[in-house]
């Protein structure tokens, strides 16, 4: 059983319940430094985001910006948003209702809907949107929408209709999952908020010179209670004051009537730890990943694509056929990869290799399985067939930077191919360059060659050394050189045997 020492309204978790550990939970982990939110369903890490100062990136955000180059040939137009790097903009995702000619120079309303790399810059449309916990406004256009998720025809029929009576002249809406549960009082409230943002932010459009920035979302805080909170049986576990005292006084705003649990976590074991979500975090980083039945997934990245390749491993089921055993590591597989992409942020053209399998029926099986899972995924995502070589491909839509990219730098060796030359053919580069040398008639005092220890030990062995001093017909001395990169050597006239 729990127990809890009431801190008004606050949280002190001593043992876990059964019942805590399958409702969902959202943990927020809070510090100066990082914030770090982990959704758990029935003990799983199901969603999980990391936001850090200074790199809560550009997504959603919305610019004035300026038209610097149409490029007709790949209906593509290059705008100046102030970042230091051009924004990408299709053509087909001008606004509809633009009657304004298209030229340089012109000033244009956009929102980013991908983040940029080194090389590109981010993707924009010029559809701006504001996203809410219920709802999503849109301009330029008079659709509405709803959520596939809401199936009651008489439920749809009165959102379609509030959102009708709602909307002013040329503003869209979308309904989220959460608008089916959601009272009267709550949408409408919500609904007038976002459109009164919305008329907010053309208004600096029209004062504001571009290029400049004219909104950008909430942290990680606000996003969580927007984005993950679905209903009252949900709630949120927060381990500092001052972000719970915010959560708070934002759900109670927000959400009159319908204000989840948000509780405060005070015990001295870490937030995370306690919920036994630290190590599943850490696995996110992991190359490879374990299935229960021994099968193993492993992902590798590409600048095109994400590769996934499932493996039988050890699977640990005795008695069956190689057919069933492709199976089930391939059902398995197809729910744990979509957990995966979701959590790790991977988007882009996305190729898995299942373990091949002759039947048809069950090829169909695992693509829906995966279409199934990759349904409850925020980010849209698109899932082909399988082929007979056992390949499925599916797209997921770019938005936020990979979980990796904020945690790690490239290797400086290796340049991010996560292999470094061996020691043998680095010795075989500096026989190479000693040819050079001698050919090139380079001098003809004693050498010195400062190098990686691991080369060194392989040049000092005495016929090696013999070698060397032959092939270039001076004397030689090897020392330890100061970096760690085997791959670095450097050549000097040894002033030592002077």
């Amino acid at each position: 059983m729990k127990t809890e020492t009431d801190i008004s309204p606050g949280l002190l978790i001593r043992t876990l319940s059964d019942k805590e550990i399958l409702m969902k939970t959202v943990l927020l982990n809070v510090n100066p430094h990082e914030i770090r939110m982990a959704v758990m369903e029935e003990g799983r890490l199901t969603d999980f985001e990391t936001e850090r100062p200074g790199q809560d990136g550009l997504m959603n955000r919305i610019y004035k910006g300026v038209v610097k180059n149409i490029v007709p040939q790949i209906q593509g137009i290059f705008v100046d948003i102030g970042i230091g790097q051009n924004a990408f903009l299709r053509m087909s995702d001008l606004p509809r209702g633009r009657k304004e000619p298209l030229s340089e120079g012109v000033s244009l309303l956009v929102q980013v809907i991908r983040e940029g790399t080194a090389t590109k810059g981010p993707c924009v449309t010029g559809a701006v949107s504001f996203p809410g916990r219920y709802a999503v406004v849109l301009t330029d256009t008079d659709y509405i929408g709803i959520s596939k998720q809401i199936r009651a025809e008489e439920k749809r029929r009165s959102l379609r209709e509030m959102g009708r009576r709602l909307c002013p002249p040329g503003t869209g809406l979308i309904l989220r999952t959460a608008a089916g549960d959601a009272g009267q009082t709550e949408l409408e409230q919500e609904l007038r908020k976002l459109t009164a943002l919305r008329e907010t932010v053309l208004r600096r459009a029209r004062l504001a010179r571009a290029p400049s920035l004219l909104y950008r979302e909430g942290d990680l805080i606000v996003r969580t209670l927007r984005d993950y909170i679905s209903g009252e049986e949900d709630r949120i576990i927060v381990d500092e004051r001052e972000a719970w005292q915010r959560l708070r006084e934002i759900a109670s705003g927000d959400t009159a009537g319908q204000t989840p649990d948000i509780l405060l976590y005070e015990e001295e074991e870490p937030l995370l730890e306690k919920w036994n979500a630290e190590e599943q975090i850490r696995n996110l980083f992991d190359r490879q990943v374990s299935l229960p039945s021994g099968g193993t997934v492993v992902f590798d990245h590409t600048e095109a694509l994400t590769a996934v390749d499932v493996n039988s491993g050890s699977f640990h089921k005795k008695g069956i056929d190689q057919a069933d055993m492709a199976f089930l590591t391939n059902r398995e597989a197809a729910g744990e990869i979509a957990r995966q992409i979701r959590m790790r942020g991977i988007g882009g053209m996305i190729l898995i290799d299942f373990i091949d399998m002759e039947s048809t029926a069950r090829k169909k099986q695992i693509v829906d399985i995966l279409k199934k899972e990759t349904a409850r995924d925020r980010v849209k995502t698109v899932v082909c067939g399988m082929t007979s070589l056992g390949l499925v491909e599916m797209t997921r839509k770019r938005t936020a930077h990979q979980l990796w990219y904020n945690q790690y730098d490239m290797c400086p060796f290796c340049g991010g191919r996560g292999r470094a030359l061996s020691p043998y053919s680095v010795q075989l580069s500096i026989e190479r360059k000693l040819r050079d040398m001698k050919r090139r008639r380079g001098g003809t005092g004693p050498l010195l060659i400062q190098c990686h220890p691991d080369v060194r030990a392989l040049l000092e062995e005495p016929g090696e050394h013999r070698l060397l001093e032959t092939l270039c017909g001076r004397s030689i001395r090897t020392e330890d050189g100061t970096g760690r990169d085997r791959t670095v050597y450097t050549f000097l006239m040894d002033t030592a045997q002077n």
